[in-house]
């Protein structure tokens, strides 16, 4: 059985729409499957938000270690640590490019973009060839796009938090376009990303070993590492109602990388009224995603233990 066609008998429910990219660093070798469809990144963002973020302290505008003090009026829903803490505190960027990736923390990504300004990780993609890369919002504005509440840039954590619980996700909405006015990608371009910082070749060879040492620690790894040896992906997960997407670099051995790019949209209807048919769709996809990194895994030579 070929790659393509053990990915393909992963997916295992037709109505759920997957882009998959695959590159074997090594070899070249290319497997794709609806890899140039553009999705909706979710927070997959993060990693082109980091790249920036390195760019333009390499550049001199300011250094890693420069502290930034969270305020509450950077602080949204959900995953993250910083919406729990008292303003005042002041991380270092290092601290946030750490936190925005490993736990996907959404205040850090505020903070990191008002830092670097979303135009310019934009600029930055597309001047690496990534032309269906576009970063526009920040996940509390795909927050706000997705609960139909666009103009409410002011509402209160715990105003955010009441309407997440009554509100059902539109859609049809920004935060679900697949054009360059939300955050998007193809599995394709994402995956060269990927390839490129393993390479060396985004930024400098100092800063893509520090972004794969922040990857490598990622904490959400119930998707394609899920049956993968402790510590052989370094990736950037991506969630938000109906999407599920993973991002990264898989070590099959010394000799043997491969970047991949996951994305899905499950367009089902998943009412608020049954949060347990909710729970079991992602479950559903998040085990097609275990299967192909498994695939992947077995394919370029990953064994257990790994060698």
């Amino acid at each position: 059985m070929t790659l393509h066609e053990r990915l393909l008998a992963c997916i295992t429910d037709d109505s759920i729409e997957f882009g998959i990219a695959v590159q074997h660093i090594e070899s070249g070798e290319e497997t794709r499957i609806n890899a140039g469809t553009v999705f909706p990144t979710a927070s997959v963002f993060k990693v082109p938000v980091m790249v920036e973020v390195y760019k333009q302290a390499r550049a001199g505008e300011f250094d890693l270690d420069d502290r930034q003090e969270l305020q509450t009026c950077y602080k949204t829903l959900t995953t993250g640590v910083l919406l729990q803490l008292q303003d005042g505190l002041k991380p270092t960027i290092r601290d946030l490019m750490m936190l925005m990736n490993i736990v996907s923390d959404n205040t850090a990504t505020a903070m990191l973009m008002e830092l670097v300004g979303p135009e310019n990780v934009t600029a930055t993609m597309h001047g690496l060839g990534l032309t269906s890369i576009h970063v526009n919002l920040t996940v509390h504005e795909m927050f706000l796009h997705a609960f139909g509440i666009p103009d409410r840039v002011d509402i209160s954590v715990e105003e955010l938090r009441q309407v997440a619980r009554t509100v059902q996700m539109d859609y049809d909405s920004r935060t679900f376009s697949r054009g360059s006015d939300n955050d998007v990608s193809s599995a394709a371009d994402m995956t060269k990303l990927m390839a490129m910082i393993f390479k060396g070749k985004v930024v400098d060879r100092k800063a893509c070993d520090e972004m794969l040492t922040i990857l490598s620690h990622q904490q959400y790894n119930s998707r394609v590492p899920r049956y993968l040896p402790w510590y052989t992906a370094y990736h950037k997960t991506g969630t938000m109602r109906g999407l599920r997407n993973d991002s990264g670099l898989i070590c099959c051995s010394e000799n043997s990388h491969i970047a991949f790019s996951v994305f899905s949209f499950d367009g089902i209807e998943l009412p608020l009224s049954d949060p347990r048919f909710d729970v079991q769709r992602a479950g559903l996809v998040e085990g097609m995603m275990a299967e192909m990194g498994l695939a992947l895994y077995e394919h370029y030579g990953g064994t257990f233990p790994p060698q």
